[in-house]
């Protein structure tokens, strides 16, 4: 990861099934990143659908520097379901996402997992 002062490092427990490492980016998303680091550490459960993992957060931002297709690793804000999202896989999201972070290890981790999968999401 870069040393970059933009981005900020978080692990990624799924609990029962292991870490993922990967990074918080103020430069794509600077209000949003704001409020959900405010919010950290999360400690709540997942919501899988196809293709991505949502956690809701509670935050009701709206777009910032939306984008209409994701790459595996995407870490995103929805703003219309109001949720952090993770895609594991290349994706065309339902609506525009605010781009806010990166998975770089342990994306494997996010497929097929159940709903109600506990999640903590912090700082490093």
């Amino acid at each position: 990861m870069s040393d970059s002062p933009s981005k900020i490092p978080i692990k990624i427990t799924l609990i029962d099934r292991g870490v993922a490492t990967g990074y918080l980016n103020r430069l794509t998303a600077p209000l949003t990143v704001g409020e959900i680091l405010k919010t950290l550490p999360l400690n709540t459960r997942i919501s899988p659908a196809m293709g991505f993992v949502s956690i809701i957060v509670g935050l009701k931002r709206g777009a910032e520097k939306p984008v209409d297709q994701v790459n595996a690793g995407t870490i995103g804000y929805w703003p219309r379901g109001d949720a952090i999202t993770i895609y594991p896989e290349d994706k065309r999201p339902y609506g525009p996402v605010n781009k806010i972070g990166v998975v770089e290890e342990g994306l494997e981790l996010f497929k097929g997992l159940g709903s109600g999968s506990r999640i903590i999401i912090e700082k490093v």
